[in-house]
C-alpha cells in the first residue's frame, strides 16, 4: 500500500492529511491553522519517534490502539464513551477502531478528545471485515517510520480478536484481547446465530494471545484451565462510583413529584432500561402480571425508547395498565431507588450492569437475570435473587416471595449493599491507574512476529 511522502499525498488526502497534523494536534493547535504547516513541515520529522515498547520507563506516553465492536462508542454519553473519555488521559494516544457494518461507518474520523481518535469500518460484507480493518489501520495509524500505536487490544476475543492480532502481528505490536462473556459455557453457542462462529475465533486467538484480561474470577479460572500456554492474565479492573451513589441516596429527600405519581401504593417493583428491541420488558412484565393485579402494587418504568408504545400495549392485553407506571427516560433515578421495594432486572447489557450496582449501593433488594459479573458478586437467595435470564416463571416465583416477605428484603438491601462497597469500591483516579497498568502489563510479553492464526 502506497505511504505518505510527497505534500501533494497531503493535500489530495484527508486521511493522510490528518495524520500528519496529529503531533501538531496533541500539543493544543487547531487544524485550520495548520492547514498550510501540514504542506511545508516534513512528517518524517514529526513523527520520528521510536515506540513506547522500546521505552520500558515511560510509560505514560503509550499509544494504544483499541479494536471493538460495539457501536455505541459513537454515541456521545454511552457507557462505553463516558469509559474511553475517562481513562483517555492516561494514555500519550487513545485511537479506537470500530468494526460495524456499511450502514452504522462514519465517513470522518471522530475526535473525542485531545488525544483520542474513532476510526470506523464500513464493511457489506463481514468477510471482508479483517481486509478492511488492515486499510483503515494503514492509512490512519501507518507513517513513515511505522506503525504509531505501541499496543493492539481487542475488546473481544471474536472478530476484534482476529483482527487485532492480525494487525499487531502485522506491524509487530504487543497484542491483549480482553474476554467479558463466558464463550465456553456449554449453552453459549446455542444462544445466539454467529454464536458458533465466535467460539471458534476465540478459541484460535486465545490460543496465541500471551496478554489477556477477563470480566471475572470465575471466567479467569476457566481460562486459566482451558489455555495453561497464556503468560499474562488478569482480571479487568472495574470503577463504579460508589460512594456517589451512597451520598447521593443517603441525602436524597423524597422528592414532590414521587409522592404525586405513586402515593397509593404499598409495594412498589421498579424496572430502567432503553425501551427498544434489545430491552427484556416483556419478561418482566408477564413475570408480574400475577400481583400486578392488586391495585396496592405497581412495576414502575422508567425509560425511553421506539418499544414503548408496544410494552404499553402489552401491559393492556395482560390486563395490568392502571399498575404499570412508564416514566421518562430523563427521569432523576435516586429517588425511586429510595422510594421502590426492589430492583427487577431481566436484561443482562452492560448498561445494566451499572444499573445493578446502582441499586445495590442504594440498598436496594435485588430481583435480576444472571450475568457473569452478577454471579460473582451475588449469592443467589442470600444477597439477591437471581434467575435464568429467559425464565420468566422464576422471575415470578421470586418476585412472589419479594412481595411476602419483608425481612428477606431488608437481609438482601443489608447483603448487597455491603458486597458493593467491599468489593467494588475504587475511586476514579485508583482506576484510571489501575486500568493503565492492566494495559501496560501486556508489555511483559512479546510483540506477536508472524503469528498466523489459522
Amino acid at each position: 500500500m502506497k505511504r505518505l511522502h510527497e505534500s501533494e499525498d497531503l493535500v489530495l488526502d484527508p486521511s493522510k492529511k490528518a495524520g500528519a497534523v496529529l503531533d501538531y494536534v496533541l500539543n493544543g493547535k487547531e487544524e485550520e491553522v495548520l492547514k498550510e504547516e501540514t504542506v511545508k513541515e516534513s512528517v518524517h520529522t514529526e513523527l520520528k519517534k521510536q515506540p513506547v515498547v522500546t521505552t520500558v520507563t515511560n510509560r505514560t506516553s503509550v499509544r494504544a490502539l483499541f479494536i471493538t465492536t460495539d457501536v455505541s462508542i459513537l454515541k456521545e454519553g454511552s457507557l462505553l464513551d463516558r469509559h474511553f473519555r475517562n481513562i483517555a488521559d492516561s494514555f500519550g494516544e487513545v485511537h479506537i477502531l470500530v468494526l460495524c457494518e456499511y450502514w452504522q461507518a462514519r465517513r470522518d474520523v471522530v475526535r473525542l478528545s485531545k488525544n483520542m481518535w474513532v476510526y470506523t469500518t464500513a464493511v457489506r460484507y463481514s468477510i471482508f471485515q479483517m481486509y478492511i480493518a488492515h486499510t483503515v489501520a494503514d492509512s490512519q495509524l501507518s507513517f513513515v517510520d511505522g506503525f504509531r500505536p505501541d499496543i493492539v487490544v481487542a475488546l473481544d476475543p471474536y472478530v476484534s480478536g482476529v483482527c487485532g492480532m492480525s494487525i499487531a502481528t502485522h506491524y509487530k505490536r504487543v497484542f491483549q484481547v480482553h474476554i467479558i462473556e463466558d464463550f465456553l459455557m456449554p449453552t453459549f453457542k446455542a444462544k445466539e446465530k454467529g454464536n458458533a462462529d465466535k467460539v471458534v475465533m476465540a478459541k484460535r486467538v486465545l490460543k496465541k494471545a500471551q496478554s489477556v484480561r477477563v470480566a471475572t474470577q470465575t471466567l479467569k479460572e476457566k481460562i486459566e484451565k482451558e489455555y495453561p500456554k497464556i503468560k499474562n492474565l488478569e482480571l479487568l479492573p472495574r470503577h463504579y462510583n460508589i460512594d456517589a451513589i451512597i451520598k447521593a441516596t443517603e441525602e436524597n429527600t423524597f422528592e414532590v413529584e414521587v409522592q404525586k405519581i405513586l402515593p397509593q401504593y404499598t409495594f412498589l417493583a421498579l424496572y430502567v432500561g432503553d425501551l427498544d428491541s434489545d430491552s427484556t420488558l416483556f419478561r418482566a412484565l408477564d413475570a408480574g402480571r400475577t400481583i400486578l393485579q392488586s391495585p396496592k402494587i405497581a412495576l414502575v418504568v422508567i425509560g425511553d425508547g421506539p418499544c414503548k408504545k408496544e410494552f404499553q400495549e402489552r401491559a393492556k392485553i395482560l390486563g395490568i395498565a392502571q399498575q404499570v407506571v412508564f416514566l421518562n427516560g430523563t427521569t432523576k433515578l435516586v429517588p425511586y431507588l429510595e422510594r421502590a421495594d426492589i430492583l427487577l432486572c431481566t436484561d443482562t447489557t452492560e448498561a445494566s450492569e451499572e444499573l445493578v450496582i446502582t441499586a445495590a449501593a442504594s440498598g436496594l433488594p435485588l430481583l435480576i437475570a444472571k450475568t457473569p459479573l452478577r454471579n460473582d458478586l451475588f449469592e443467589n437467595d442470600a444477597s439477591a435473587f437471581l434467575c435464568d435470564k429467559e425464565d420468566t416463571i422464576d422471575f415470578g416465583i421470586k418476585l412472589k416471595k419479594f412481595l411476602n416477605g419483608s425481612a428477606l428484603r431488608i437481609q438482601f438491601a443489608e447483603s448487597a449493599k455491603d458486597i458493593v462497597k467491599t468489593r467494588l469500591h475504587e475511586d476514579p483516579e485508583a482506576f484510571k491507574l489501575a486500568y493503565k497498568n492492566t494495559i501496560e502489563g501486556a508489555f511483559t510479553t512479546d510483540p506477536l512476529r508472524g503469528i498466523s492464526l489459522w
